[in-house]
């Protein structure tokens, strides 16, 4: 690149890096969960939140509640049917059923309770714009851009259907993608693949790895990564846009870990660093 590419190369990926800080920092955003429960059969109270909660096998949320609580819909609307909110008594609120990957977000003044569907159960989170992690949160630094970190590879076709992964939701919680196929590339003369996840239909791939850096610059358990396709049987990664997982800021997160493939052996000094590592110097 001459030297005008590389100011606007540089200047691009100084917008792209704003914009994710900002969506992270965002009021209900990665930093916002206070909690994360995982409902049972059982009715159970949790401090964060009024009432008592469950779930059936079918998925389908129980929520004990009474109008006093104040826990509406997103929009404000009451969740508790008209006619049958009691300020003292509780109300059962039946919601869902949640499967796959489905949630929904009910509001409690300014906290908003989320419930969704992972790794095969339910889960309760809050998010407060409050939280500790959003109020305490310092920023990410990103390696400084370099243009040798934009690798064109090669698109190897290999459908496989829920490719199971493990989850930062705990050790015993899964997590399952389908895979239209791996990218083939080299890094400093290292052959080396990644199996992707999405869709070509819907131009939506990306890779969950890691890699060496993991032990002194980036954040060890995993990175996200989007593939670009171009048409002709190859795919374009631009390690520069690499970004944390929420479960890099957050221990309410529930995001998934790479498969064993995608653990690269070489380092890929590109995109975000761990949260309270500063960038090398050039």
């Amino acid at each position: 690149m001459n030297d005008t590419a590389l100011e606007s190369f540089a200047a691009d990926h100084a917008a792209w890096h704003a914009e994710v800080e900002a969506a992270r920092t965002a009021p209900y955003g990665p930093l916002s969960p206070i909690a994360m429960h995982w409902l049972t059969a059982d009715p159970q109270f949790f401090d964060e939140v009024p009432g008592r909660w469950s779930v059936d096998g079918d998925g389908t949320v129980s929520a004990e509640l009474t109008a006093a609580d104040g826990v509406t819909s997103r929009d404000g609307s009451p969740v508790i049917p008209e006619g049958e909110a009691s300020s003292t008594e509780p109300t059962t609120v039946r919601l869902g059923p949640l499967r796959g990957s489905d949630s929904l977000t009910l509001q409690r003044g300014d906290r908003r309770i989320e419930l969704a569907a992972r790794s095969g159960g339910v889960i309760l989170r809050p998010r407060d714009p409050a939280s500790r992690d959003r109020i305490d949160y310092a920023g990410t630094s990103p390696h400084t851009p370099n243009g040798h970190r934009v690798d064109a590879a090669r698109f190897v076709p290999a459908p496989r259907a829920e490719v199971e992964v493990a989850s930062a939701a705990g050790t015993d919680r899964t997590q399952q993608y389908d895979s239209p196929g791996t990218a083939e590339f080299e890094v400093d003369g290292q052959a080396v693949s990644l199996i992707l996840f999405g869709s070509r239909e819907h131009d939506d791939l990306r890779a969950v790895f890691a890699d060496a850096t993991g032990v002194d610059l980036t954040f060890p358990a995993s990175r996200f990564v989007d593939a670009e396709q171009t048409g002709d049987g190859t795919v374009v990664i631009d390690f520069n846009r690499t970004t944390n997982p929420p479960c890099a800021y957050s221990m309410s997160a529930t995001c998934p870990f790479p498969p064993p493939g995608n653990r690269l052996p070489v380092r890929i000094e590109a995109g975000e660093l761990r949260p309270g590592v500063a960038a090398p110097a050039a």
